[in-house]
């Protein structure tokens, strides 16, 4: 009897003891790693593995221009430029052009922009130069004039 008893509270000890296993192995992971780096090493599977090793410091540095990137709007790329012109008919004009290019492109984003004494319209949203030569050339041939612009207020979000 004694040793039915030993055995059974044995059992339950070992029962116990996976329970208590069990429940820190899920705390563990609950416990997500939000910073940046923390999101570039999650594991996909099917995907590539990121590893990131980083001096002290350097991961608050990331943090600090994320959230002055957020608190800007944007960051520095690339535009093309349809239209800038200035006077009387600017506005005008510039409404023209960029009604124009929603006509042909109704898909893609135009943006009017009011800068004294200058109406612009510019299109795309891109990070590198390159990226905005495929549009540049469709548009050549409605808006011959039509250049790609170096742009400081260019959303996160809408690159293409």
């Amino acid at each position: 009897m004694i040793i039915f008893v030993a055995l059974k509270v044995l059992s339950d000890m070992k029962v116990q003891l996976l329970f208590l296993c069990l429940f820190f192995s899920v705390v563990t992971n609950a416990q997500e790693d939000t910073s940046l780096a923390g999101k570039l090493q999650e594991r996909v599977e099917g995907e590539g593995v990121i590893t990131i090793y980083d001096e002290d410091g350097i991961e608050e540095l990331v943090n600090i221009q994320v959230e002055v990137n957020e608190r800007i709007g944007g960051v520095e790329g690339w535009r093309i430029q349809l239209y800038s012109g200035s006077g009387p008919e600017g506005k005008r004009s510039a409404l023209n052009v960029k009604g124009k290019f929603l006509g042909n492109f109704p898909d893609q984003d135009a943006d009017l922009s009011f800068t004294s004494p200058f109406w612009r319209v510019r299109v795309g949203n891109y990070r590198h130069k390159h990226e905005a030569l495929q549009l540049l050339n469709e548009l050549r041939a409605i808006f011959p004039n039509c250049y790609i612009v170096k742009d400081g207020y260019v959303k996160m979000d809408k690159f293409e």
